[in-house]
């Protein structure tokens, strides 16, 4: 091919990747139709005992899709805890993450940002531990702090951490093998929407060695395996 006509092609390439890139930018930039106001009180697990009614705040877009237009994703969760050692055994052993890294020394640098951030003071002692989640690199980090009393007794509990697994009774088990306290599964189907698909689930939670309450949810997608999640729920009740 002569130069000139590579110099076209490269011409028609730019502008149709212009093209391409403008149509996009309009897409992202366009705003999310309208979802109609889904009516609660006609769902079939509706109890007006149960769910009574709040104030409105304002309507969420229902939108099956992620964030889109920029970028904006959590990141890290950090958890503050007292025994690293004992934390990073928790998360690795029980709950099955993989350790990234621990830092091998103490960081008393009151320039750091964790000082202000959590209340930490000056000359206390602090250090991480990462790891890494099917998705994320360094996807949860534990802070340590030392020197100063570490209590987490707020109630209701602040937050949670959210995993979404595949081996749910895995983790179940291992954490009452273990000693530590699960919150038993509860098991939930629901139904599809014109905006929503259809979710089948079983979550539980294990309250970790400070008390944080980590939670997991297992979705199930064929019959097959709803069937045999409600069998194994069923025997879970029945053993309780």
């Amino acid at each position: 091919m002569t130069a000139i006509g590579i110099r076209r092609v490269l011409v028609r390439s730019t502008r149709s990747a212009a093209l391409a890139l403008l149509a996009v930018g309009a897409l992202c930039a366009a705003p999310l139709p309208a979802q109609e106001s889904r009516d609660w009180k006609k769902e079939p697990w509706y109890d007006p005992a149960l769910y009574p009614d709040a104030p409105p705040i304002r309507e969420g877009t229902w939108s099956q899709k992620p964030l889109q237009g920029r970028m904006l994703r959590v990141k890290r969760p950090l958890l503050i805890v007292r025994d690293l050692e004992r934390s990073v055994r928790f998360y690795a052993d029980v709950i099955g993450l993989e350790l990234y890294s621990v830092e091998p020394y103490y960081n008393r640098d009151p320039r750091s940002l964790g000082y202000e951030m959590f209340g930490i003071p000056a000359g206390a002692r602090k250090r991480m531990a990462m790891f890494n989640t099917s998705d994320e690199v360094r996807g949860l980090t534990l802070q340590e702090v030392k020197d100063m009393e570490v209590a987490f007794t707020q109630r209701p509990r602040a937050f949670t951490v959210l995993f979404e697994t595949d081996d749910l009774l895995g983790i179940r088990r291992r954490a009452k093998d273990a000693g530590f306290r699960v919150v038993e599964p509860s098991l939930d189907e629901i139904p599809a929407t014109d905006t929503t698909p259809q979710l089948r689930f079983m979550e539980l939670a294990v309250i970790d060695p400070d008390d944080h309450a980590v939670a997991f949810f297992q979705y199930f997608d064929g019959d097959a395996e709803w069937q045999e999640a409600q069998r194994v729920f069923r025997e879970l009740k029945a053993t309780k």
